[in-house]
């Protein structure tokens, strides 16, 4: 059965989040068709694109799946919610969170339908996903633009400091007690 290497974003700013994402890290290893392969460090972030007190605890992890991204996509959700998430559709933007898993490579997988796309259109602009992804996947090269996430990484913080994005606070925490 093929495999392919996955990439998703864990971020959470509610309640005790370092511990929310590993356990979000580990009900993922209770899935039959999903290996956990690595797990970055946690940062500690401003949110960005939304007006909120809480800052958030934000990684990536590294897994090797045969399921389909939409399949993926499903045991995400259903995982954010055994872990608490409250999605209130009539907020409009972001909101705080429990828990959110995002996905954000499946392989080299390049789509966009009415529930899903791929790569995640937002990562590019998004410190909290690079820096962690950096720690574990430097060389990994982004199908759409065909650049290394180091190299996205440095061009985004190029971008900060020129002030074409907005200025990003982040910095890298460590899991509680002997967690990995």
């Amino acid at each position: 059965m093929e495999t392919n290497d996955v990439f998703i974003a864990l971020g959470s700013n509610v309640g005790e989040s370092s511990q929310t994402l590993l356990k979000a890290w580990r009900l993922l290893a209770e899935y039959d068709a999903i290996q956990l392969t690595a797990l970055a460090p946690p940062f500690i972030t401003a949110p960005v694109g939304m007006d909120s007190s809480s800052w958030f605890t934000n990684s990536v992890g590294q897994l090797s799946t045969s399921l389909t991204p939409h399949a993926l996509l499903a045991v995400l959700l259903d995982i954010e919610l055994r872990l608490g998430r409250v999605r209130n559709g009539e907020n409009i933007g972001y909101q705080d969170r429990s828990i959110d898993l995002d996905l954000i490579y499946f392989g080299t997988v390049i789509m966009e339908d009415e529930v899903l796309i791929l790569p995640h259109p937002r990562l590019y602009e998004r410190l909290f996903v690079l820096e962690p992804l950096f720690t574990i996947a430097p060389q990994f090269v982004d199908p759409c633009c065909l650049q290394s996430v180091a190299d996205m990484r440095l061009e985004l913080l190029k971008n900060i400091r020129n002030n074409s994005l907005d200025h990003q606070d982040i910095n890298m925490s460590s899991w509680p007690g002997t967690a990995l």
